[in-house]
């Protein structure tokens, strides 16, 4: 049986009241037309999941009493950070919401030789509240504890220069690579990069290799930039991780 599911920010602990906003409430109300007395659950990857009554339900907010705790936060056995391409239309937010459900801890887009070009920074604000909500979407209905966090987009060498932990795994994938996913990972931190809707060029592979970086090839086909993040963060969530 499926359970709505909100996030929620607040600390969470039993028969503790709880106000979320008008958004909740339009969606409590109004799409699922719940009323008082109706149970949903509420959660965040700090203090876990627990049942909640509505007790309140307006155009501004909806009240909700926690009851006993279900689940205590469950966290990937993975840290993975997801470098993705930037894509036209809806396909960033598809991957979006795909990876998050697939566990990743963070996600950094960037901009590349043959990407969209720079986005503009007076939509940054707006641009990140609209990655963040759909990725709370994406925990909310996949059973997940922790939303992604989000950083704006910036040049791919930027991303290749940034400084990881000496025990993080650092893998790009691209068509053009030669090595083998490795066997084994030096820790539980990964870096992946998957690349934009024309793919890197030549000289962004050798400086990928020159900072670190395994520049690995997934199978014979090519996978669309939205597809690749997908299929890669299966395969290692399921080598390596919790599935």
């Amino acid at each position: 049986m499926r359970h709505t599911r909100l996030h929620c920010e607040a600390p969470l602990a039993e028969d503790v009241p709880v106000r979320l906003g008008a958004d909740t409430a339009h969606y409590l109300g109004t799409v699922l037309r719940m009323r008082q007395g109706h149970c949903v659950r509420v959660f965040n990857a700090r203090d876990g999941e627990f049942v909640a009554c509505v007790e309140q339900l307006n155009k501004k907010e909806a009240g909700l009493r926690l009851g006993r705790r279900l689940r205590a936060p469950v966290l990937p056995k993975l840290d993975i950070e997801l470098c993705i391409g930037l894509a036209r239309g809806d396909r960033l937010a598809w991957a979006i919401q795909k990876s998050t459900e697939l566990g990743v801890a963070r996600i950094a887009p960037f901009f590349s030789a043959r990407s969209e070009g720079k986005p503009p920074k007076e939509r940054a604000a707006t641009r990140l509240e609209h990655w963040r909500r759909i990725a709370v979407s994406a925990v909310e209905q996949s059973g997940g504890f922790r939303i992604p966090l989000f950083s704006e987009p910036r040049p791919f060498d930027e991303i290749l220069r940034d400084p990881a932990p000496a025990e993080c795994g650092r893998i790009l994938f691209d068509p053009a690579g030669v090595q083998d996913l490795p066997t084994a990972l030096l820790g539980s931190h990964l870096r992946i990069i998957t690349g934009p809707e024309g793919g890197f060029a030549e000289p962004e592979l050798k400086l990928a290799a020159r900072c670190g970086y395994q520049v690995v090839r997934l199978g014979p086909r090519v996978l669309r930039a939205e597809t690749a993040p997908l299929a890669a963060l299966a395969i290692l969530q399921h080598r390596f991780g919790d599935m």
